[in-house]
C-alpha cells in the first residue's frame, strides 16, 4: 500500500508541475519536462505496486 500511495503522490505532483510551469524558465532544468517525467515515474510506480499486490493475493 505504501508504494501505491507514493506513486499517486508523485504522479499528482508531476502533473501539477507539468501543467503550471510551462512559461517558467530555469537555467538548468525545465520544470515543465521534469513534471512530466515525475508524473510518468509516479504512475509506473503505482502500477507496479498494484501488480505486486495482485501477485501476493493470488498466492
Amino acid at each position: 500500500m505504501k508504494g501505491i500511495a507514493v506513486g499517486i503522490v508523485l504522479a499528482i505532483a508531476g502533473l501539477v508541475l507539468w501543467l503550471t510551469t510551462k512559461e517558467v524558465e530555469t537555467p538548468i532544468v525545465s520544470l515543465h519536462k521534469a513534471g512530466l517525467i515525475l508524473a510518468i515515474i509516479g504512475g509506473a510506480e503505482a502500477l507496479f505496486a498494484l501488480l505486486g499486490l495482485g501477485k501476493k493475493a493470488n498466492k
